[in-house]
């Protein structure tokens, strides 16, 4: 999963662990969350150089090309710049990389200011200066729920929040207010009992609070709690906690759309999904069998990153070879289940395998002795690629690029995923070593060895692969490693 680069910070017993980003996007998208920079324009490579100009308090022309501003940049965040960083006027991934880890760096040596990009433009006094704003609605609503210990939250449709996080928030705080109150009009009291300027930009149509106004009840919250300044990644809490957020913010990504059938579900199709994989920079996932695992995986990493506001003090991610995708406060991995298999032509269902691969044993091992592992699993549906139009399609997109088709270990070619149809998103939690060996006394997880990688040629056999584990998951979802569950409606 691309370069790893383990940086010593602050504190020289404290080693920091970068994980890099994958495509050009997910580095522009995590170098706005990480400097807090706000909306506006495209989130394009210009902008994210520019957001860490501002971030570092530098006065560099906007006129001057990204090469020339991303190496003066470079300069003072101690990265030396290489001739690979770039191509013409071009920062490249590598480029982007290196700046990202520098300011990544100089985010937890707190060297330069996050800029105000979410904070209201109310909340400018001096009362509000240590307020952190919320990232994006699902970092404010589970920020807001964790206030008040009231369970995690999730948007509803056109990303809406629920209004249950107000009452929760009023029961707590103001109980006088009367919770029968419309949902903006609730919002507005429980702000002026925070004594929070409450303004129109709070509010959008449909009886919607904006995430101005969500991040102006955080601020009012917090300071009535005395919680103004606290550790963004300490107030998701728990695991459970932290797994659910994530998994709300997950589902939020996609939503359903009109099929042939009349029916509205989210569908991913494997041509669009690869092309998408390709727009993004994505290399390896566009050619594999299993698209769908990494365009879950790359998605669903650029989804996360600009939904919560990174950690200054990130977990390890990274055991032996593998490369987890994904820490908060704690560490994650993104997986894709098939459940069962759709056969368009005769609109059979058979069921899929209830076991599902997660990582090779030793990596998990060490994450869940050290502090614990995450899964965030996507299950769903498979199209099955009855006509082989789809087959046919991958090898001329695969051949084009010069990649050769690699011969099959067993001699038979595999049954391909025209599309594939996520049913729900699950967080799944080991919180230690005691936690992964009595879920193998129990059946949830099983060691298995792995078949071996496709040869590169005929008549040979393919590199052998680590064991790993899997997890059942039927047996998981009846026991405490379950953490989180939301599943995508279905309209018929």
């Amino acid at each position: 999963m691309g370069r790893y680069v383990e940086r010593v910070c602050a504190t020289p017993a404290d080693p920091m662990f970068f994980l890099p980003a994958s495509t050009i996007a997910e580095a522009v998208t995590r170098i706005f969350s990480l400097t807090g920079a706000g909306e506006g324009g495209t989130r394009g490579e210009k902008r994210a150089i520019i957001a860490l100009r501002d971030a570092l308090g530098l006065e560099i022309e906007v006129a001057r090309t990204n090469t020339r501003m991303a190496q003066e940049i470079a300069e003072v965040l101690r990265v030396q710049w290489r001739s690979d960083y770039h191509e013409l006027n071009r920062v490249t991934l590598d480029g982007l990389n290196a700046l990202l880890e520098g300011a990544t760096e100089a985010y937890h040596e707190n060297s330069f200011h996050r800029l105000e990009g979410q904070r209201p433009a109310r909340l400018s006094g001096p009362e509000w200066r240590a307020f952190e704003p919320a990232q994006s609605k699902i970092e404010a609503v589970n920020r807001i729920s964790a206030l008040t210990g009231s369970g995690p939250e999730w948007l509803g449709p056109g990303s809406k929040e629920h209004k249950r996080v107000l009452i929760n928030l009023a029961s707590v705080l103001a109980p006088r207010l009367d919770a029968r109150l419309t949902k903006t009009k609730l919002a507005s009291a429980l702000a002026d009992d925070f004594g929070a300027p409450w303004s129109a930009e709070c509010e959008s149509t449909g009886e919607t609070i904006s995430l101005v106004g969500l991040n102006t009840l955080l601020a009012g919250a917090e300071r009535r709690m005395g919680r103004l300044g606290s550790d963004r990644a300490m107030l998701l809490g728990t695991p459970e906690e932290e797994g659910a957020a994530l998994a709300a913010a997950l589902l939020d990504a996609w939503r359903a759309s009109p099929q042939p059938s009349g029916s509205k579900r989210v569908v991913w199709d494997a041509r669009k999904s690869i092309q998408w994989m390709v727009e993004q920079g994505v290399t390896e996932g566009p050619n594999q069998n299993e698209w769908q695992g990494f365009y879950w995986e790359s998605r669903g990493r650029a989804v996360l990153n600009a939904a919560f506001t990174p950690n200054p003090n990130p977990p390890r991610t990274r055991y032996g070879n593998t490369s987890f995708d994904y820490s908060l406060r704690f560490v994650w991995d993104l997986k894709a289940h098939t459940e069962a298999w759709r056969y368009p032509g005769s609109e059979q269902v058979v069921k899929g395998q209830g076991a599902a691969p997660l990582n090779d044993q030793e990596s998990m091992n060490a994450c869940i002795e050290d502090q614990g592992l995450g899964f965030l699993m996507v299950g769903g549906v498979a199209v099955a690629d009855e006509d082989e139009t789809f087959v046919a399609w991958h090898r001329q997109f695969k051949a084009a690029q010069g990649v050769k088709s690699k011969p099959s270990n067993s001699g038979r070619s595999r049954q391909r995923k025209a599309a594939f149809e996520p049913h729900h998103v699950e967080a799944f939690y080991f919180h230690n070593l005691p936690a992964l060996e009595a879920a193998k006394a129990a059946g949830q997880v099983t060691g298995f060895q792995q078949g071996k990688q496709a040869p590169d040629e005929e008549g040979t056999e393919g590199r052998a692969r680590r064991p790993k584990y899997k997890l059942s998951v039927p047996k998981a979802r009846r026991s405490l490693l379950a953490v989180a569950r939301f599943d995508w409606p279905w309209e018929h």
